[in-house]
């Protein structure tokens, strides 16, 4: 027959025994579970603890059972799981820590990769870290933040511009420019009234004005043909002018004009029996001289022709010389 004792024995044995599977189960390790273990290495591990979920496509295959840095003291963490699965796993998968909600639980997603070779007990697989939902947020938004910031610098900017602008001297600037403005429009307004009565009271002779302009519109092209004429007759005359040997023509007139102020020129300096006569009185008085007596010889000629024409039939020419002797 049992004693007591021993009875009360197995059932401290018991109880510490369902104790420790209770605590364990909590904390997500099933002793009565098998599987494999593998690994994976991070720089960070994003808070991931044990008992997290080893999921492929969003199905769990395993759990997180332990989590401690590497022994080589780098500061590397590594994570043990526990894949109870048989899905098959290939050696060169990706372990990836990504968040597993939005309250910032975390897991490891075993993303597959095409091979041959399968993840055996003790491998090491590849390791990532998927960008937290903060760190996406805060990618998104960190430009809006610079865009707002410098917004509100510049609102800044502006606010203090306007105040010094409203304030002081410039405020007593800008009212005494908006004084100058409104006369300005007034004075404007003045203008146009004044244009106004002017075009009221000279509103028939701006009529005959704008009459006459239409009959001289008129007139215009009645005459059109004529008109055309004339300016083809222009153009003929040009095109004519234009083919002419007027180049030549202008040519022999410039060297005539040339020729004729050296003449003039010699004649100014009293080169040439004409500059000498211009410029030298003796030479005028010489000819004018000779000119006299040369008219004195004509006249003494004329009046007595016998002295000097020996031309007499009956012997005339003595008697009249003697006589004039």
């Amino acid at each position: 027959m049992i004693s007591r004792e021993f009875k009360a024995g197995i059932a401290v044995l018991l109880a510490a025994g369902t104790l420790y599977w209770g605590i364990n189960f909590l904390k997500g390790s099933d002793l009565f579970e098998t599987g494999i273990e593998i690994y994976a290495v991070y720089d960070e591990t994003e808070g991931i603890t044990k008992s997290e979920n080893v999921t492929i496509n969003g199905f769990a295959v395993g759990k997180i059972s332990d989590v401690y840095f590497h022994p080589d003291n780098s500061g590397r963490i590594v994570v043990k799981m526990n894949i109870t699965s048989d899905y098959p796993i290939t050696a060169n998968s990706i372990a990836e820590i990504r968040s597993a909600d939005l309250l910032g639980a975390k897991e490891i997603a075993l993303l597959l990769e095409k091979g041959s070779v399968l993840v055996e007990k003790g491998d090491t697989l590849r390791s990532r870290v998927e960008e937290s939902i903060s760190e996406s947020i805060n990618k998104e938004v960190l430009p809006v933040k610079i865009k707002a910031e410098k917004l509100l610098a510049s609102l800044d900017s502006t606010i203090n511009i306007l105040s010094g602008f409203l304030g002081g001297e410039m405020q007593s600037e800008f009212r005494t420019s908006f004084t100058n403005v409104n006369r300005s429009i007034s004075n404007l307004g003045l203008i146009t009234d004044e244009i106004s009565a002017y075009m009221a009271e000279n509103r028939e002779a701006l009529g005959s004005a704008t009459q006459n302009l239409e009959r001289l519109t008129s007139m215009l092209n009645e005459n059109r043909g004529e008109l055309d004429r004339v300016f083809n007759n222009l153009a003929n005359i040009s095109d004519t002018l234009a083919q002419s040997n007027a180049g030549a023509a202008m040519r022999s007139l410039s060297l005539t004009a040339r020729r004729l102020d050296q003449i003039t020129t010699s004649v100014e300096n009293g080169e040439g029996t004409l500059g000498k006569l211009v410029a030298n009185d003796s030479l005028y008085n010489e000819v004018n001289r000779a000119i006299l007596s040369l008219d004195k010889l004509l006249e003494d000629i004329r009046k007595h022709p016998g002295r000097y024409v020996e031309f007499s039939i009956f012997g005339g020419r003595d008697k009249e010389a003697k006589a004039d002797e």
